[in-house]
């Protein structure tokens, strides 16, 4: 069944969903985070007044702890809520460091189930008592996250692994806050018509798709793999070994790789790293994913990558990845290119020439309000630059400008505002698009090289050219046979 189907409220649910929706609204209200995001600036002014009021109403406390408040709020809404915290997390320049901190905590630290459970269900998928596999098992989980916690274990051989185990009942949840999302989505698009150029209800289709596929662990397992191949070569990113044989739908056994969380500098420097050669490894394994490969991990917060003994970069969680094909790929990298080089119009031109643009509006005054927008980002101290949070609003443009939002790119979004804010938070003096500049124009030039196009279209059909021999004898002898 489409997902789009799936996410569909019934018409007995609607009166619960209004219910639901003021619940939320209040409940979220009342942990003073948007007097947060009234103090940030980054809202009109009409906006930040409208914020500040429901701060009053709602919130009327001089002295709140934020953080602590919408971390427990986040937990109790449920899985769907926790994955909107994890990447709220990543944006200090929203929420201020020490809120971020406590957010933090979604990533991993949510609270377990019993290891009994955690037993149970490894047995119930593998079909074979625990002991016969591990010589050792912690019950005391070493991770807990939205959708499943992760043990530690030894096998019969000595090699150490982590033990992956979904939460029962997960996909009901979460399926929950998904239909949720939909219906508001769908509410501001009924309510709101200049809101529907924004696709809304599609994103949160996408994101849901994208959500769901982590509750079958061997798709996670799949990407994986696949990430594996891809950097086989690279010396400084290392893909956790998946043991196949232990892998199912509930359950993914996976190496274990002793690491420092890349955010926790304190260790990074008392273990010697070089955390200015972390940020280049990590900038320039995320423009692999991106450009090189098309194909990326689209949960890159601080929990989810760790530093091993060596300097390698070691990923895990591998349930959100994300793809773009070869047309994305070389607008997004124009659209960067160009954005750093302040050149608007070319933004404009690279939409036009997209088909993103209604048939009526003007490129000048389009490109007048880029610049309008892009100038103050853009002029910002170099570790403050976020090209995601720009392209954001150029996204926000859409109602003036009939700008066709792409629904592909809702997920590189924010994994790029995850991919700044982890950088940020561990190098404020650098800024990761100066670093990938570079390695993008490269990228750029080699794909518009006629030879390399050639050379990879031959790539790409040589079973189709191997077999032109054949076919051509084929329409011969066709031929033949017509002529007599």
């Amino acid at each position: 069944m489409l997902i789009k189907q799936r996410l569909k409220c019934p018409i007995w649910k609607t009166p619960y969903f209004f219910i639901l929706s003021f619940y939320v609204f209040i409940k979220i209200a009342r942990t003073g985070i948007f007097k947060k995001f009234s103090d940030t600036l980054i809202f009109p002014k009409k906006i930040n007044s409208l914020l500040k009021f429901i701060n009053y109403i709602f919130c009327r406390r001089d002295k709140v702890n934020i953080g602590y408040n919408l971390l427990n709020c986040l937990i109790s809404l449920g899985p769907g809520y926790i994955k909107f915290g994890q990447a709220l997390s990543t944006r200090p320049d929203l929420l201020g460091q020490k809120t971020c901190e406590y957010l933090q905590k979604l990533q991993d630290d949510i609270k377990p189930f019993p290891s009994s459970v955690a037993k149970k269900i490894f047995e119930k998928e593998i079909e074979r008592p625990i002991e016969e596999i591990f010589r050792t098992f912690n019950k005391i989980p070493i991770a807990t996250a939205s959708v499943a916690q992760v043990h530690l274990g030894t096998l019969e051989n000595g090699n150490k692994v982590a033990i992956k185990l979904l939460k029962p009942n997960i996909e009901k949840l979460l399926f929950k806050d998904f239909t949720f999302f939909y219906w508001i989505s769908r509410c501001f698009e009924f309510l709101i018509p200049k809101v529907r150029r924004l696709k809304l209800s599609k994103n949160v289709e996408v994101l849901s798709e994208i959500s769901l596929n982590e509750l079958d662990l061997t798709m996670e397992a799949s990407a994986a793999d696949e990430l594996a191949e891809n950097f086989k070569d690279h010396s400084k990113y290392r893909v956790p070994k998946i043991y196949w044989e232990l892998t199912t739908k509930k359950v993914l056994v996976l190496e274990y790789i002793e690491g420092i969380k890349i955010n926790d500098l304190s260790k990074l420097e008392r273990d010697n790293h070089n955390i200015n050669k972390i940020t280049e490894i990590g900038t320039e394994i995320f423009f692999l994913q991106v450009f090189r490969d098309g194909f990326f991990h689209g949960d890159m917060h601080p929990g989810n990558i760790f530093i091993d003994k060596k300097g390698m970069l070691v990923p895990i969680d591998f349930g959100i990845m994300g793809r773009l094909n070869n047309k994305d790929r070389q607008f997004l990298a124009q659209l960067l290119t160009y954005l750093l080089n302040k050149n608007y119009k070319k933004v404009v031109e690279i939409h036009s020439e997209a088909n993103m643009l209604g048939k009526d509006v003007s490129h000048d005054h389009l490109a007048q309000a880029i610049r309008a927008i892009s100038t103050p980002i853009l002029n910002k101290p170099i570790g403050q630059i976020s090209l995601a949070k720009l392209l954001g609003q150029i996204l926000g443009l859409s109602k003036e400008f009939d700008i066709e939002v792409q629904p592909q790119f809702t997920l590189l979004q924010k994994t790029m505002l995850m991919a700044e804010g982890t950088t940020r938070q561990i190098n404020p003096n650098i800024n990761m698009w100066e670093l990938s500049g570079p390695l993008i124009d490269k990228w750029i030039s080699e794909t518009h090289d006629p030879f390399k196009t050639l050379e990879d279209w031959i790539h790409k059909n040589k079973i189709l050219l191997l077999k032109i021999p054949e076919i051509m004898h084929k329409i011969d002898k066709l031929i033949s046979k017509k002529i007599k």
